[in-house]
């Protein structure tokens, strides 16, 4: 009767085990790369900080799941590193690790043969992992091309969106950038290059405010234009010279998000100007009084801004119109009695002028 009740007991314990999710270790990364190797297995290794939500998701909703805990503890040693502490530390800039979650397959010996980014559903997750099994997968063989020397064109072209996209950012702007300089004058226009300078994912990385893309472009527009067609180019432009003015209207113009710090120079904004007289864009008096914004606010000159925006908001097409949220988040509460008068009476005239319904709601509040 003993036995019986011990066997029952084992088994209830082996249910609960199949049933629990994914199981992570208790020990060190060393010793779970070794447990790994001794039993011919990869190891898993979910990268988090305390405070990343999409994290947390993960491990409510995804790694509890019954199929992919035993998936997982079949063929895994599984392990969770805060990436901001003890072993995390090291292993973020090992792994270059900059953003979370963040999930990597590792060999025995701690080598990298697959990552992938970001919070996904379960089928996601597991197509993934699955993927990141083969041992030939494209990451694995890609980073061994490169590791290895290729520096073709069109390897590199492919490399640095796959570096961007496993949030490898600041070594995928790196290789853009040594790209960029390997290609002539012809081959930078190319159809093929243009996720360099265009509107896509890897434009906050590649070709955002500040960027030598952005600035290549608005430099060599004819060019791009005769490749490209005239709309995707002009739409670019123009989005990225909103785009300019809202970040100054922001604050974020003068600065990065890799830490640097632009200070306020009018030389800027004539250039931005001498760049938009040169075009052939739609609505150019607009993006004008846009950097006459910009500037205002650059030089922190909230009564000018506020003006501007009285005086000018009007003439701006709808897209353009589109700027006023910036400036109602950033300059709504800021300034002497004499600015936050302008910013109302500014108010006052955007409840009149725009184009938006949504515009002049917010602004009548």
């Amino acid at each position: 009767m003993k036995r019986i009740l011990l066997l029952l007991m084992m088994a209830a314990g082996i249910a609960n085990a199949q049933n629990s999710g994914i199981i992570f270790e208790k020990s060190a990364l060393s010793a779970s790369l070794l447990k790994a190797k001794s039993e011919n297995k990869l190891v898993f290794v979910d990268c988090y900080t305390v405070w990343c939500g999409p994290c947390k998701a993960m491990a409510k909703n995804i790694f509890t799941i019954d199929t992919i805990g035993s998936f997982f503890n079949k063929n895994f040693v599984n392990v969770q590193l805060d990436m901001e502490k003890g072993e995390g530390k090291p292993a973020t800039v090992k792994y270059q690790i900059e953003a979370y979650p963040s999930f990597l397959l590792l060999d025995g010996d701690g080598n990298l043969v697959y990552k992938f980014v970001g919070a996904m559903n379960a089928a996601e997750f597991m197509a993934k992992i699955k993927e990141g099994q083969n041992p030939s997968n494209r990451i694995a063989v890609m980073n061994k091309m490169y590791a290895a020397g290729n520096r073709s064109k069109d390897f590199l072209r492919e490399y640095i969106k796959v570096k961007i996209n496993m949030s490898e950012k600041r070594e995928g702007v790196a290789i853009a950038q040594s790209y960029f300089d390997m290609l002539s004058p012809a081959e930078k226009v190319l159809p093929e290059n243009w996720y360099l300078f265009g509107d896509n994912r890897y434009a906050m990385y590649l070709s955002d405010v500040h960027s030598r893309n952005f600035e290549y472009l608005a430099n060599h527009w004819r060019e791009f234009v005769a490749l490209n067609g005239k709309t995707v180019v002009d739409e670019r432009m123009a989005n990225m010279f909103r785009k300019t003015a809202e970040y100054c209207l922001h604050g974020w113009y003068f600065k990065t998000y890799d830490g640097k710090v632009y200070p306020y120079q009018q030389s800027d904004f004539d250039h931005y100007r001498s760049q938009i007289k040169a075009t052939e864009l739609e609505n150019k008096e607009g993006l004008m009084v846009m950097m006459d914004m910009a500037q205002a606010a650059g030089a922190q000159d909230t009564v000018k801004l506020a003006r501007l925006f009285a005086d000018k908001f009007g003439d701006l097409n709808a897209k353009n119109q589109s700027i006023v949220y910036a400036y109602m988040m950033a300059y709504s509460k800021k300034g002497s009695q004499q600015a936050r008068l302008a910013y109302r009476e500014a108010m006052d005239k955007v409840v009149l002028t725009a184009k938006d319904e949504r515009i002049i709601s917010l602004a009548k509040h």
